[in-house]
């Protein structure tokens, strides 16, 4: 009896070990859907067994040398040929702490797509850390898939 019960609650727990991820970068989770690194900043979510699509959140960077404005870029580069049904896209410029500012495309189709977010410097005189974070969300036949996702930190001259 004692080794029925010990058996029955060690199994449970060595499936749960096995199927949760360590950390979520460069690691795909449960068969139907996870999230996957690949080279230069693109991941790319599973949604179901074909169904997925690519995306990066690129450094936020100024257009032209002495300009005031910082632009970040989350961008959705190519999705699977059988797309998603539904895809949210959002994008933020954030400093360590807080989002700075922020955009929202809402729901639409599945497809290669570029979601642009300005920031204005009040001062241009001391430096800053800042990134450009974006978020992914995706539905297939009911079944859901999000992820968050940072560029790498910049040390910007912005208040």
């Amino acid at each position: 009896m004692k080794g029925k019960i010990a058996l029955s609650v060690f199994v449970p727990a060595l499936l749960a070990l096995s199927v949760s991820p360590a950390s979520s970068a460069g690691v795909t989770a449960a068969a139907d859907g996870g999230v996957t690194a690949k080279g230069e900043g693109e991941q790319f979510v599973k949604l179901a067994r074909n169904v997925g699509c690519w995306y990066r959140a690129d450094e936020p960077e100024r257009l032209t040398v002495g300009s005031r404005t910082l632009w970040g870029t989350v961008q959705i580069t190519r999705c699977t040929p059988r797309p998603p049904d539904k895809c949210h896209v959002t994008a933020a410029i954030a400093n360590p702490i807080y989002n700075v500012k922020h955009k929202d495309d809402g729901w639409k189709s599945c497809k290669k797509k570029t979601l642009k977010v300005g920031y204005t410097c009040q001062d241009l005189v001391t430096k800053h850390q800042y990134m450009t974070v974006g978020s992914i969300a995706m539905v297939c036949k009911g079944h859901t898939q999000s992820h968050v996702f940072p560029s790498k930190k910049v040390t910007q001259f912005c208040a």
